[in-house]
């Protein structure tokens, strides 16, 4: 996903409920997190038809890899729903 304008690092993509949630690294300020939130959700539905149902901006390094620099999106998917994130933002587009 290439998102222009903004500091994005790193992203990654899981569902919960149905919906599916876009989990983006932010390296940059708050203010910077509330405008990722429509790119984003226009990026994913414009490259890949998709509805996003809720995106998670985070601190840069918070997705888990693997040793073979692989995202664990199982793992960051336990974290969301254990609250454990500690998001700079989330916003729920239902």
């Amino acid at each position: 996903m290439s998102l222009s304008g903004s500091s994005p690092c790193f992203s990654a993509v899981f569902t919960w409920t149905n919906l599916l949630v876009v989990v983006v690294e932010l390296d940059g300020s708050e203010q910077e997190a509330l405008d990722l939130v429509p790119m984003v959700t226009n990026v994913v539905l414009e490259e890949h038809y998709l509805i996003v149902g809720v995106v998670v901006v985070v601190d840069t390094g918070v997705i888990p890899i693997n040793s073979r620099g692989e995202k664990q999106r199982m793992h960051l998917r336990d974290g969301f729903l254990a609250d454990q994130l500690d998001p700079i933002y989330v916003a729920y587009n239902m």
